[in-house]
């Protein structure tokens, strides 16, 4: 009789133990899931912080490409000049003209630019750039806001656990 009524008093407590190893098991879980998005929020994050640099360096690159047209509109014909080949190649050349420029227009066609056209094709460029870094500048708000909710709330759980 002592162990029958042991047993009935075994069993909600052993159930109770399933109930709170259960609850703790979905507790740890969604601490992990919450982890994780913040990882990946972290990640997306560093993402947009690269690309925008880049955006950066090529937005400054078209701002000095406007500043070294402006100083050859200024250039004497038969100027002699050194001509880039590649990055850091040059080779000496003879100006023709500082009034027109050839401009790759893709798909491997030149065709013959004023330096003010080929002026305000930068400046499009560059607006087009300043454009792209808004949209990321304001996506990269978002993650770095959803980040530091995700780590309160995991602060939060993680005091909770204690």
């Amino acid at each position: 009789m002592a162990n029958a009524k042991n047993n009935e008093i075994e069993k909600p407590a052993k159930e109770k133990a399933k109930e709170i190893s259960s609850s703790q098991n979905k507790k740890d879980e969604l601490l992990k899931d919450k982890y994780a998005e913040l990882r990946l929020a972290s990640v997306q994050i560093k993402q947009l912080q690269q690309q925008l640099e880049a955006l950066d360096e090529k937005r400054q690159e078209l701002g000095n490409a406007i500043t070294s047209l402006d100083e050859l509109k200024g250039s004497q014909k038969k100027a002699k000049m050194l001509a880039p080949v590649t990055e850091g190649m040059f080779i000496s050349a003879t100006l023709d003209s500082s009034e027109e420029l050839i401009v790759n227009v893709g798909g491997n066609v030149c065709v013959r630019k004023t330096v003010e056209e080929a002026k305000g094709m930068l400046k499009e460029k560059q607006q087009e750039i300043s454009g792209y870094q808004e949209s990321m500048l304001e996506e990269l708000n978002k993650l770095t806001d959803q980040a530091a909710g995700l780590e309160a709330e995991l602060g939060q759980m993680l005091q909770d656990k204690e």
